[in-house]
């Protein structure tokens, strides 16, 4: 395994704060009696980082359960190589006095409360007593009275516990060093977005047009043009960015050679980087005239491209996007769809 230059960059102690859509961790959700559930070995990697799955009842140490360490999972880890910028699970292991640990997750839940709370909800990180056989309970998390797990009455017991111990379990090459150094990003879109024109909104409403809402008193709109796309002859060069939608091309996760799970998930509309290359000043010029004389499509398309490239003048100007197969759009400025040439996608498909 090459050799990583950077240190894990570790988490705020603050959960993350996302959408109400996901779910909280069972932890907040346990009586403060009940036992937690105690697995034979611990692994970061085939855990779910937001806490989606159900996993294991997290509560107190069952009779005949001795801690003697305290494992903390991080995932959204960053470490760099040679080979660029790995997205990380990263395993802490904690040791010192656990009393302050073990007497702040056996602590109450607040009563809940009858009046509003905020409409997020907070993942806290899987932080997992462990025993001298290497055995596991998933700490419990006291709520508030909103049903939020305290996520600083755990992160202020752990604080005072030393980090002994970091390993990885599992990587994922989140941005190949070639995408880093042209500047192209490690995934893009693999179809263009497409906004209802406002005839197309007026006849959706019962109204027509004139049904759209009328401007709110007292806002005042602000003006904003979109970046353009480069014209003939301001630039003589672009950097093109090749992508993929065949699965093939989306990175893999590798874990550890001693990890015991691993997680894929499936992402899909994504289109994974595959390669780069820098346009010279002819080729620059032919791609410019062809996006100022592009038509328009000649029927609507949604087809999902095998392969598109993006190419990138910088300095604030729009990408220009071109499918070298499906339905051929050449996406410009940057919601204007257009027709490809077949001349334009033999240039790019090179």
């Amino acid at each position: 395994m090459p050799r990583i230059r950077s240190r894990f960059r570790a988490v705020p102690a603050a959960a993350a704060v996302v959408a109400a859509a996901l779910l909280l961790t069972t932890c907040a959700s346990e009586p403060p009696a009940a036992d937690g559930e105690i697995i034979a070995e611990i692994s970061c990697a085939g855990m779910d980082p937001l806490g989606g799955d159900a996993g294991p009842r997290a509560g107190a140490v069952p009779d005949g359960f001795e801690p003697v360490a305290v494992v903390r999972c991080l995932p959204f880890q960053t470490v760099e190589d040679d080979d660029g910028v790995w997205s990380v699970v990263a395993r802490e292991r904690l040791e010192g006095d656990l009393a302050p640990l073990l007497a702040a997750q056996s602590s109450p839940d607040d009563p809940p409360t009858a009046g509003p709370c905020a409409a997020i909800m907070a993942i806290a990180p899987q932080v997992w007593l462990t025993d001298a056989g290497g055995r596991g309970i998933l700490i419990r998390y006291p709520a508030d009275a909103c049903g939020q797990p305290k996520v600083d009455v755990i992160g202020d017991a752990l604080a005072k516990l030393d980090v002994v111990r970091t390993d990885e379990e599992q990587r994922v090459l989140a941005q190949p060093r070639a995408a880093v150094e042209a500047g192209c990003d490690a995934t893009w879109a693999s179809q263009p977005l497409q906004l209802a024109t406002v005839e197309d909104l007026g006849a959706s409403s019962p109204g027509g047009a004139q049904a759209l809402p009328a401007p709110t008193p007292g806002v005042t709109a602000i003006p904003w043009s979109p970046p353009r796309a480069p014209a003939p002859g301001e630039v003589d060069a672009l950097t093109l960015c090749a992508y993929s939608t065949d699965a093939a091309a989306q990175p893999r996760a590798t874990p550890a050679p001693d990890a015991t799970a691993e997680v894929r998930v499936t992402v899909g509309g994504t289109a994974w980087f595959t390669g780069t290359r820098r346009l010279d000043a002819d080729e620059t010029r032919i791609v410019l005239d062809a996006v100022a004389h592009a038509q328009p499509l000649p029927a609507r398309c949604d087809g999902e491209p095998d392969a598109l490239v993006v190419l990138h003048a910088g300095g604030g100007s729009a990408p220009i996007t071109v499918e070298l197969d499906g339905c051929r759009r050449l996406v410009i400025d940057p919601l204007s769809t257009y027709e490809a040439s077949p001349e334009l996608i033999d240039l790019l498909a090179d």
